[in-house]
């Protein structure tokens, strides 16, 4: 299994940490409740404890947001699990069991808890020592295609004639007055960031005077039609795994604002930036563009015309009496998206880094990344299509997905080992490394799985 998350999922999480501590937490002998659900994420059966300060009605309400059933006073006992992640770090405290047999998925379900959720993994005895190293041999990312074809019928942006070419993935689009979800493969594009349905705001059963307005109703439909040409319209629709879409729906009836929380709607007004949700060019997109490193104040929609979207948006924050400073210090709500890209490394432990031969070291993993950075690089590597390699990366190689990853030690810095790639730079060796000089070592199992994240000094 391949952990991973939606963007509709990630914009409703919490900041979390991808470091574990380093010693099991010793968690309250006070019983709460417990919750039986699905896992959103590993799609098979889990069960969480609630201990400590829980109270019971929050952790009732904690449960229904997990489609689960709570029950009051008793713990988890179920009769198969890959082991526990454990929660301790708060007065509220939680235990959840990946209640599956299935022990491919050990590797997968101790990086779910500890990079991803930032438990600490306790393992059964199926995943005793399976899941000392991070490691990805089946269904490794692979960049999204871009399919091209002429348009049978249907509207064309003024003066364009032959092919339509759409990437078929995140933050993909479509000419504008089309559909995605007719001109591109839907599960296609979200096969990066697996998806599970969520709840509406509690503001979706209110009523919006607003739709008596037939100039609002007309900028509302506008909108509507700006995300059923993206790949939004994916997670975001009756397109979505049996129809049912992800906090909002451009297909419900009444009002779109109105499903959206707040900071949703500060999102969409470019007040909240969204820039580790990535983003293409418009150059590159069909003219659609979002909220990102050139320009974080745009929304998070894509949209043809970025000041049109943002007023739009902008208007629900002044109905709702919000301004920008609203929002200060409100954490952007994109979870590890945004810990990792924001994530700043301290020095490497005893062994990591590159040695004086170029010898490449880590930690317990194999890798499908290797970069060397410099020390002050402003974001670390995250995801596709523009925050996956920093424009200050010194070093990059990639593994095919169909390859197998290596081994610590089994690289050197500026070779590249037979059937790899070099991605950074595009030809040629590397700069040299500078004796004495600070560098940053990133190797990841996959994108968005880390195994190293340090700073050594070149021998």
């Amino acid at each position: 299994m391949r952990p991973s998350f939606a963007l509709a999922a990630a914009s409703s999480l919490a900041l979390l940490t991808c470091t574990p501590p380093s010693m099991g937490p010793v968690l309250s002998t006070v019983i709460v409740g417990q919750c039986a659900y699905t896992g959103p994420q590993s799609r098979v059966p889990e069960c969480k404890d609630y201990l400590g300060a829980w109270k019971s009605a929050d952790a009732e309400k904690d449960c229904q947001t997990l489609k689960g059933t709570y029950q009051g006073g008793i713990l988890c006992a179920p009769e198969v699990s890959l082991g526990a992640c454990l929660f301790g770090t708060k007065p509220e405290q939680n235990r959840t069991y990946i209640a599956s047999g299935d022990t491919q998925k050990c590797s997968g379900a101790r990086t779910g808890c500890e990079v991803f959720g930032g438990g600490y993994w306790q393992p059964s005895s199926l995943c005793g020592g399976v899941s000392d190293e991070l490691v990805v041999l089946e269904n490794a990312w692979t960049a999204p295609e871009r399919v091209c074809f002429v348009p049978d019928g249907g509207p064309r942006a003024a003066g364009k004639t032959g092919e339509l070419c759409v990437l078929e993935g995140i933050h993909g689009a479509t000419e504008e007055g089309r559909s995605f979800r007719q001109d591109a493969r839907c599960d296609n594009s979200r096969s990066g960031r697996p998806y599970y349905a969520v709840d509406p705001s509690p503001r979706v059963t209110m009523a919006d005077p607003r739709r008596q307005d037939a100039g609002y109703l007309a900028e509302e439909a506008w909108v509507r039609s700006q995300i059923d040409a993206t790949s939004c319209v994916c997670c975001h629709s009756d397109a979505a795994p049996n129809a049912q879409a992800a906090i909002f729906n451009i297909d419900r009836a009444g009002s779109l604002a109105n499903q959206f929380t707040d900071r949703g709607i500060a999102h969409g007004a470019g007040v909240v930036n969204s820039i580790p949700l990535g983003g293409l060019p418009p150059t590159q997109n069909n003219g659609f563009s979002k909220s990102d490193l050139v320009n974080p104040d745009h929304s998070i929609f894509l949209t043809t015309d970025p000041a049109r979207m943002k007023r739009f948006w902008q208007g629900e924050l002044d109905s709702r009496g919000l301004t920008a400073q609203s929002f200060v210090g409100v954490p952007d709500g994109f979870g590890p998206l945004s810990e990792q890209l924001y994530f700043k490394p301290q020095a490497c432990a005893a062994g990591e880094g590159v040695a004086a031969d170029g010898t490449i070291t880590w930690g317990k993993g194999k890798a499908r990344y290797v970069y060397v950075l410099p020390a002050a690089v402003r974001f670390s590597p995250t995801i596709f299509p523009n925050l996956d390699t920093p424009a200050e990366t010194l070093w990059k190689l990639a593994v095919p997905a169909t390859a197998a990853p290596l081994a610590s030690r089994s690289v050197k810095y500026g070779v590249v080992p037979d059937g790899m790639a070099q991605q950074v730079p595009a030809s040629g060796a590397p700069p040299a490394l500078s004796a004495g000089t600070q560098y940053y070592l990133y190797v990841t199992a996959d994108q968005m799985l880390p195994i190293t994240r340090c700073l050594f000094t070149a021998k």
